[in-house]
């Protein structure tokens, strides 16, 4: 018998973040939550192989550190059905007061939003975590659009996000062969695939985020795979074998902007 892979969910939002050696630990990072929004919430940590002793949480242990990405979707796939949004969030994020409610208010102005994220500072400035989807040949030559986003765009860093959980579903979530941590390739993915379903990616200007003025969204993530292989794969899996022909071509060509 045929069975719809997306499901009807409840209201509730579960917080989940990955965890592992070499990440900072989750006192900063609780001590913030609460400030998001005025809704309980259910935090859910996963722990790749790292020891983690979380407090008030949920600890989901994994034997061995598979990425972030699997570690992600494993945690949201044994969620109780009572979840309908998933907020994914870097351990070393820190949600602004009421943060987490923009983001509730935003999806409920935008019902076929499936991903939305707020803005993001560091160190006074704010940084770029998203922007408009790359040309096959583009992400070839390593040049993903990457801005301080407003509004309706094609991909938004996973560091800091609110995940409608029927989009989620639909999608089957992060693609689990990309090592990278968030902001690389695999959320590039992750915001076409969205769009190819028919969801909307948001970025929410009312919505705010605090990080540590350093290399947040890709060091300190558990495997890392090298940048030129995600997009390798990216090209791969959306091209024709001429496009990809000539997306190799690309791949050899010096960068115009240098």
């Amino acid at each position: 018998m045929f069975t719809d892979p997306v499901r009807d969910y409840g209201d509730a939002i579960a917080v989940v973040t990955v965890t592992r050696r070499g990440l900072p630990g989750l006192d900063g990072f609780r001590a913030a939550l609460p400030a998001g929004t005025g809704r309980p919430v259910r935090l859910l940590v996963v722990d790749t192989a790292g020891g983690s002793s979380a407090r008030d949480a949920d600890v989901l242990r994994l034997a061995e550190d598979v990425g972030r990405a699997a570690a992600l979707n494993r945690a949201v796939a044994g969620l109780e059905p009572s979840v309908g949004w998933i907020l994914l969030s870097d351990p070393r994020v820190r949600w602004r007061p009421g943060a987490v409610d923009a983001l509730l208010d935003a999806a409920a102005r935008h019902p076929r939003a499936g991903l939305l994220g707020p803005r993001t500072h560091a160190g006074g400035s704010v940084i770029p975590t998203g922007g408009a989807l790359p040309g096959v040949l583009a992400a070839a030559g390593g040049r993903i659009p990457r801005g301080a986003v407003t509004g309706p765009t094609g991909w938004l860093s996973t560091a800091a996000v609110l995940v409608r959980r029927t989009a989620w579903d639909s999608v089957d979530g992060l693609d689990g062969r990309y090592l990278g941590g968030p902001g690389e390739i695999g959320d590039v993915d992750l915001g076409d695939r969205l769009g190819r379903a028919g969801w909307l990616v948001v970025a929410v200007a009312d919505a705010g985020v605090d990080v540590e003025p350093d290399d947040t969204f890709v060091n300190g993530h558990g495997i890392l795979e090298p940048h030129a292989a995600g997009l390798h794969r990216y090209v791969r899996d959306r091209a024709s074998v001429p496009v990809r022909a000539l997306a190799a071509l690309a791949r050899r060509l010096p960068d115009p902007r240098t």
